[in-house]
């Protein structure tokens, strides 16, 4: 079984809903404005309460209640209400669909608490625009959702042997697959044209090939799934943290001093960001 014919059946897989599109469209216009994102996201009921729960969560910290979409979109701006829109669009697509072996609810735990501890590790480094490293966290295991969804069985046995203690999931992956999550991930980012930076970090989170520097989303994504894999949240099938990749904990900038504050951080606000997220 090759690759290519997973990444040719990711037409298989749903499709972003058209209120992202249109929300997106606006937000690109250079005319648009706050006010047409807010009623395009009105149209839509679910996405309405999705998005006022997130905006009123742990995940802004927001000094006020908002109770309105267009509220909400105005105090966080302009960048998080585009990364807010793109999260609540992927994580409603895919919540309800089953993955066999691993629990759906369990794998966006893991994947939420990953971009909770990416953003607590991009604020404690001094990096700028963390609300990327939110993102690229969320998104790192994307690619685990189509091989769960169109080869369960493969991913049943990958799921055997690693609990076996045969080999990490993306080693056992590459052979079976020809590729691992991380390309796969990558890749169905790229179809839904989501900006290269998650790309990449979806594409490297486990490591760079020796002749590939390390984006800082990469580098950051690495060690917050290290340390969700460490404290047991959720999971995205993984039984067992993954090994430190030293070059990218050095591009970080952090000591090990820094790991309680964020850890801490990562435990008391995933509940309430995934109930936020995920209830319906």
């Amino acid at each position: 079984m090759r690759a290519s014919n997973i990444l040719e059946r990711l037409g298989e897989l749903p499709s972003l809903p058209s209120v992202y599109h249109r929300a997106r469209e606006a937000m690109d216009d250079p005319h648009g404005s706050l006010e047409v994102v807010a009623r395009i996201i009105e149209a839509d009921p679910a996405l309405t309460v999705r998005v006022l729960r997130v905006a009123n969560s742990a995940l802004y910290g927001l000094p006020a209640r908002v109770d309105s979409v267009l509220r909400a979109l105005t105090v966080i701006g302009t960048a998080e209400t585009r990364n807010l829109i793109l999260a609540t669009s992927i994580i409603s697509v895919f919540q309800d669909l089953p993955l066999g072996a691993v629990s759906m609810r369990s794998f966006w735990e893991h994947s939420i608490a990953c971009g909770i501890a990416a953003r607590a590790i991009a604020r404690r480094t001094g990096l700028q625009e963390t609300e990327h490293y939110y993102l690229a966290g969320l998104l790192h295991d994307i690619g685990r959702l189509p091989l769960f969804i169109l080869e369960p069985h493969a991913m049943s046995a990958i799921l055997l042997a690693h609990r076996d203690r045969k080999g990490h999931l993306w080693e056992l992956e590459q052979p079976l697959f020809g590729a691992t999550h991380a390309l796969i991930g990558a890749a169905l980012l790229e179809r839904w044209d989501i900006p290269a930076m998650y790309c990449s970090a979806a594409a490297l989170h486990h490591g760079a090939p020796a002749d590939h520097s390390w984006p800082a989303e990469a580098a950051v994504t690495h060690i917050a799934d290290l340390i969700v894999n460490s404290l047991r949240i959720g999971t995205g099938g993984t039984r067992y943290a993954p090994w430190l990749n030293e070059t990218a904990w050095l591009n970080t900038g952090l000591a090990v001093e820094d790991l309680p504050a964020i850890s801490e951080v990562t435990i008391f606000a995933t509940r309430d960001i995934v109930s936020a997220f995920l209830e319906h």
